[in-house]
């Protein structure tokens, strides 16, 4: 349980390093001259593709041995000195190394964690195990917000007497924590998984985990594009100020957010017979998050509102959860590092990547009408929901090919 609570204090972390920037990305502007174009580079795609290739290197690197906690220390001193390295950052150039870095740390330390976690835990309790490391993940992007407020207020003076902006600031000092947590991951050292000792890398079945990974992908994609949107939704079609809205969503996801994984984990530790149906479960969160996102959309009043908000965002916990853990599932142990390294890249580029664009691009479509973004997040989730369905029929017919 140790090695669970820092390795998914340090994904906390992770996440509010990774997605800070698009809340502070209006003063960043002030010191480093962008065009949206250039911004949405920044906050995506600079951080994705390094992401990406980073993942598909430790891939092949690690093919068929252990997670090791060497590599896991290299991954967050890499990402910890490109979240510094944006602080100080006085061009777009240096600014694209900045969350290269950052991008490149994420990818290497992710895949190892989760192998690591899943390797050196018993498999009664590995559920409950992925379930607090991926509420980890939720807890940082929702925190992000509420760091970003809190903390801009309290380095205001010392700003203001060292002549360096508040958001310089603010990347290096959130930096801090990751090196007191590496401190205690560097201390909690394992002796390599006896399945990795005792084998070399097999035969990875492709053609299993391939449908599966779009099962798992469609939950991340819906995720990237609601929760990029979600803010703006609040801000047009709800018509709260800019800092309400953060406020608001960062003090509901808070909570909201971790507790679908949190209770994931426990469900399928509790009920181990539901692994066999994981990808209908998945469909399932993911049927049920549309729904709620829909009563979100058209609810008569705030408070209705924020109450879709909270159960929708638990729904998708649980399909994010249900998507990752089932790749575990059957990946063989030998090789859980190098699949996880694929599918991360692979999620990764496909969520963040397309998921927020799809749902802008239908929403330009659709109009300037005062509901033209939410019926596009709706109708992004819809496309999500239907390719998850699409992928769970393949996914059976492959299990039933491959008996």
């Amino acid at each position: 349980m140790r090695l669970v609570m820092v390795l998914a204090t340090l994904h906390c972390l992770a996440f509010i390093d990774r997605t800070m920037i698009g809340g502070v990305l209006p003063l960043m502007r002030d010191s480093v001259v962008m065009t949206d174009a250039q911004a949405g580079w920044i906050i995506g795609t600079a951080f994705a593709l390094p992401y990406g290739v980073a993942a598909l290197g430790l891939a092949a690197l690690r093919r068929g041995r252990p997670p090791s906690g060497g590599w896991l220390v290299v991954g967050v001193l890499l990402w910890t000195a490109g979240s510094f390295a944006t602080g100080m950052a006085h061009s777009l150039g240096s600014l694209t190394l900045a969350r290269a870095a950052l991008g490149i740390g994420q990818g290497i330390f992710v895949p190892l964690a989760i192998a690591r976690l899943i390797d050196d835990t018993e498999p009664a309790g590995r559920s409950r195990a992925l379930g607090i490391f991926t509420g980890g993940a939720t807890f940082g992007r929702s925190a992000a917000l509420l760091t970003i407020g809190s903390l801009l207020t309290i380095l205001g003076p010392l700003a203001a007497s060292s002549g360096v902006t508040a958001w310089r600031w603010l990347f290096i000092v959130t930096a801090v924590p990751n090196v007191l947590v590496l401190i205690l991951l560097a201390s909690n050292r394992a002796t390599p998984s006896a399945v990795h000792v005792a084998s070399g890398p097999g035969r990875i079945g492709w053609r299993v985990l391939l449908p599966f990974f779009l099962v798992a992908v469609t939950p991340a994609l819906f995720a990237q594009a609601v929760l990029t949107w979600l803010p703006t939704l609040f801000v047009r079609e709800r018509g709260l100020s800019t800092v309400d809205a953060a406020l608001l969503i960062g003090s509901i996801t808070l909570v909201a957010a971790p507790a679908g994984p949190v209770i994931a984990g426990w469900l399928f530790g509790r009920f181990r017979h539901l692994e066999e149906r994981m990808s209908l479960l998945v469909l399932l969160a993911l049927a049920v998050t549309l729904l709620m996102l829909a009563a979100l959309v058209h609810a008569g009043s705030l408070a209705g509102a924020v109450v879709s908000m909270a159960a929708m965002l638990v729904a998708l916990g649980i399909a994010l959860f249900g998507g990752l853990f089932g790749v575990q599932l059957r990946t063989p142990p030998a090789d859980r590092v190098s699949v996880n390294g694929v599918y991360l890249a692979f999620a990764t580029l496909v969520a963040v990547g397309l998921g927020p664009l799809l749902a802008g691009s239908i929403a330009t479509g659709t109009g300037q009408n005062g509901t033209a973004l939410g019926t596009a997040l709706i109708a992004t989730g819809g496309i999500a929901t239907l390719a998850c369905a699409l992928a769970v029929l393949v996914v059976a017919w492959t299990s039933r090919q491959s008996t």
